[in-house]
């Protein structure tokens, strides 16, 4: 997303410890969800231990570097034991997208409290503490940008099956419909991300994943950062 090849080799440098953090930090916080929930499988299995391994799904590491977003491999689950209550299998999968803005808001406070300090982060200094700064902001930045991205309402996404888990009942038809279509859905979603700075000269993505991402950043930061440009959001 970041044109310039140097910015964009740069800021790729500092999105692998970002995605080391976020991405199993999701998939677990979807664990810790399902075992409060009644699954303990999850912890028999080993999966309430941030093991990278486990959680590291390729494709999602890939999208990291493209797009500023990603995702992870889910821990397997028993529905039995968490219940089909669209209530619970709402919280569920919600507990994935809080447990990276947990994460954004404890980095996002302690990148404010640097920058009270004096340390402003800067992605090429000659003083470390800017660099470790600007370390914190990259790992803020993903955590926020996946709990965003995470909550559209796009099958297969978090925000998708929060809105199943509570609204199936009434439209079945509709959700069913969906998910045989998934593929579809992605392809459209795919083309539209792609081409669609070509051709409407603005960022879907960054539009779709700012309703969320912008709002928590003005909340967090005390300042909207526009999750496109990674500075301050225009007037």
């Amino acid at each position: 997303m970041i044109g310039d090849p140097i910015t964009f080799l740069i800021w790729s440098l500092y999105l692998i410890p970002a995605a080391v953090i976020a991405i199993p930090a999701h998939e677990l916080g979807h664990a810790l969800g399902a075992y409060l929930l009644g699954d303990r499988s999850v912890r028999y299995w080993g999966y309430l231990k941030p093991q990278l391994r486990r959680y590291i799904d390729p494709y999602g590491v890939v999208a990291v570097f493209l797009a500023n977003v990603g995702w992870g491999r889910p821990a397997p689950i028993q529905d039995s034991k968490i219940g089909y209550n669209g209530g619970r299998r709402a919280l569920y999968r919600l507990a994935g997208p809080l447990a990276n803005l947990v994460l954004a808001l404890l980095f996002g406070v302690t990148l404010r409290v640097l920058v009270l300090a004096g340390i402003r982060p800067a992605p090429v200094s000659a003083q470390p503490l800017m660099l470790v700064a600007f370390v914190v902001f990259a790992i803020y930045f993903l955590n926020l940008a996946i709990f965003a991205f995470q909550l559209l309402p796009i099958p297969g996404l978090d925000g998708w099956e929060i809105l199943a888990a509570l609204l199936r009942r009434r439209s079945p038809g509709f959700f069913m419909r969906a998910e045989m279509n998934r593929q579809t859905i992605w392809i459209i979603c795919l083309a539209a991300v792609f081409f669609g700075p070509l051709l409407l000269h603005f960022s879907v993505l960054g539009a779709v994943v700012g309703v969320f991402f912008e709002p928590a950043s003005l909340v967090i930061l005390g300042q909207c950062v526009s999750y496109v440009s990674l500075q301050p959001c225009p007037v």
